[in-house]
């Protein structure tokens, strides 16, 4: 297997990367293997980023995360634009 050196400025979130750490031991993988999987991964089904990225933002822990992902991504000018329509009819 070929490696790649990754820049010396590569910085990772130590919080982050200890919260991490604790599930990967008990899944009995180390951060190395993780990175190559996920990058495997990414070859093989790109679309899984969205996957990732909308997992990573979810918010937890309270009333609002309840709602990530149920209320939906429109902007508040379209908001106020449906909202103006319907009062309109």
């Amino acid at each position: 297997m070929n490696a790649i050196k990754v820049r010396k400025n590569f910085l990772l979130d130590k919080e982050m990367i200890e919260k991490a750490q604790v599930i990967l031991q008990e899944q009995h993988y180390n951060l190395t293997e993780v990175i190559n999987m996920y990058f495997k991964a990414i070859v093989k089904e790109p679309s899984i980023l969205k996957t990732v990225q909308k997992t990573a933002s979810q918010r937890t822990g309270s009333f609002i995360g309840m709602l990530d992902g149920v209320i939906g991504d429109v902007d508040f000018k379209k908001m106020r634009d449906k909202h103006h329509e319907s009062r309109v009819k």
